[in-house]
């Protein structure tokens, strides 16, 4: 069991939004900019060169490489993921609602609080390139039994309700036949530089990855969630692919530090994985809320188990 809480949030769009056919790299820079608002104590000096990044929500939270290694380490994650809205450009009318999700891990669970006041200002700061604001109305719960729970009514505070506790469990080893993967996310995994392409996906490439993204989290921010390694390293291998059908999606992301669009794609689609499963299901559904491969912070390698019984 380790500190993991997932959380919907649902705006009301104050004027036109015109999001871009992913949103997940737009909702992560906007929740960047807040946070730094909310919580950094020296907005005008960079997170290596702080004194106080250590003990700074902003540095731990959205710059946690340089926390934990003092210089730049992009193998350090960050302890989120923003889950956006689905797959597909998004015109939000003056009025209308919209909504996303975020999963925290680990020690960032107790700066909740900072995390909630960043988002009530994104709202005010705005949304995509344009700023455009939106005003935030309730911030819900989602248990990992799929309970919903009302944590913050901005327009009704009386129907408040207390936060769950915020954990996950890993799930007892099961026996199926075989599990289907539905890839809701681009999936980006690389291999020697590159991006790997949907024909010549392993199911391999899909569970070291998967493995590895759980570790390194677990190193970082979850010492209470240590997966065993060599014991998945022995199994992994004997497991295959079947039934795949997939496709590879290109979108652009618009980088604020750089000013420009940048091209991204990944692989979209379903596939099933067969053989020994047992020892490997904890985590390939623990796997539904770290995600996999390359981007996860912006909600890349999202995916959905099917599971297929004996």
């Amino acid at each position: 069991m380790f500190p993991l809480i997932k959380i919907r949030l649902i705006f009301k769009a104050l004027q036109d939004i015109n999001f871009p056919y992913y949103a997940g790299s737009a909702l992560r820079g906007a929740f960047g900019k807040s946070l730094r608002r909310v919580s950094c104590l020296s907005p005008k000096t960079k997170c290596p060169e702080c004194a106080m990044a250590v003990n700074c929500p902003y540095a731990s939270i959205f710059e946690n490489g340089y926390v934990a290694q003092g210089k730049p380490n992009k193998n350090v994650p960050n302890p989120y993921i923003i889950e956006p809205m689905p797959l597909g450009a998004k015109e939000v009318k003056q009025g209308e609602c919209f909504a996303f999700e975020q999963i925290i891990f680990g020690a960032a669970v107790s700066k909740l609080s900072y995390i909630l006041l960043a988002w009530v200002k994104t709202g005010n700061l705005g949304f995509t390139k344009e700023r455009t604001p939106a005003q935030l109305l309730r911030i819900e719960q989602i248990e990992p039994n799929g309970n919903i729970l009302l944590l913050h009514d901005l327009e009704n505070p009386t129907q408040e309700t207390d936060l769950a506790q915020p954990t996950y469990e890993l799930l007892p080893e099961k026996t199926v036949e075989r599990l289907q993967i539905v890839l809701e996310t681009p999936l980006r995994i690389h291999h020697l530089g590159h991006p790997i392409v949907p024909e010549a996906l392993t199911a391999q490439d899909f569970l070291v990855s998967m493995m590895r993204k759980q570790a390194n989290m677990a190193q970082y921010h979850i010492a209470d969630y240590a997966p065993n390694k060599k014991m998945l390293h022995d199994i992994i291998p004997s497991i295959k692919i079947e039934k795949a059908d997939l496709h590879w999606l290109d979108w652009k992301r618009y980088s604020s530090r750089q000013k420009q669009e940048i091209a991204l794609g990944g692989i979209i689609g379903t596939f099933e994985l067969s053989g020994d499963l047992e020892k490997l299901y904890p985590y390939i559904k623990a796997g539904e809320y770290f995600h996999c491969g390359k981007g996860t912070v912006m909600g890349l390698g999202k995916y959905r188990v099917i599971e297929h019984r004996k």
